[in-house]
């Protein structure tokens, strides 16, 4: 496994730099100068490393950028928020779960289910939830920009989804709309035999929401006054925490 990491961590350095001499790359990694040599080697041969000229040394080629393709920016997200959603769970108890944008749905990107002793609900990873039902879809569609907003509620109207048919009485939505944006945070929609509730909020990177992130309590022990209480400033504490680490994660990539 070493080859394998040693490979990894000269990538890395030479993501970093831009262009490096062997010297810089020596110093850089760690790595003694003729095994950073077999591996620059290995790496021109394979067409990942051009060597640029004896004084300026090496540079990676186009062919790096296969490697992240599989990669999509949602997964940025998830690696952001993962820590921050493991500890709030940790000191409170209670799920917590990330979704993302996918079309005219959310999409649960996270889930700290199985770390909380109080979990009621199935397991939703990777599954689609309504925009204007879920906690996570509400916190998306008031704080998005005014244009996506438009531009989402068109799709809803037209959704055959019975969840979405909410979406066709504009004064309820608008309505809701302002009542979130005020408060600063977004409940669900009360779901007949569903005992869990969600408060959440989203994630922003300057006008945009990166994700929205919530906390499922069940409603029957914590009233939502009493939710927004002790769980909202914890819950906006984790949501700058995120947006802070995605934006440096973005720029490091």
């Amino acid at each position: 496994m070493q080859p394998v990491l040693r490979s990894l961590n000269l990538l890395e350095a030479l993501n970093a730099a831009g262009t490096a001499t062997l010297a810089r790359l020596h110093e850089e990694t760690g790595l003694p100068k003729p095994t950073l040599v077999r591996l620059l080697d290995t790496m021109i041969a394979a067409g990942y490393v051009r060597r640029v000229s004896r004084m300026a040394g090496y540079t990676l080629t186009e062919r790096v950028l296969r490697l992240s393709s599989g990669y999509r920016h949602g997964d940025l997200v998830v690696e952001a928020a993962r820590p921050f959603l493991s500890a709030l769970t940790a000191e409170h108890k209670w799920p917590m779960g990330l979704a993302t944008l996918d079309k005219d749905a959310m999409l649960v990107r996270l889930s700290t289910r199985h770390e909380s002793p109080f979990a009621m609900d199935p397991d939703w990873l990777n599954r689609r939830l309504a925009i204007l039902v879920s906690a996570l879809g509400r916190a998306y569609i008031a704080f998005c920009p005014e244009e996506e907003r438009r531009v989402l509620l068109t799709l809803l109207r037209h959704s055959k989804s019975k969840m979405n048919a909410v979406a066709r009485d504009e004064k309820y939505v608008a309505t809701m709309v302002e009542g979130i944006r005020k408060r600063g945070y977004a409940t669900t929609a009360p779901v007949r035999g569903d005992p869990a509730m969600g408060l959440a909020l989203p994630v922003m990177l300057g006008e945009r929401v990166a994700a929205c992130i919530n906390m499922r309590y069940i409603g029957s022990a914590v009233r939502e006054a009493e939710a927004v209480e002790r769980y909202l400033p914890a819950l906006q504490r984790t949501a700058a925490a995120i947006a802070a680490n995605l934006e440096e994660r973005s720029t490091a990539s």
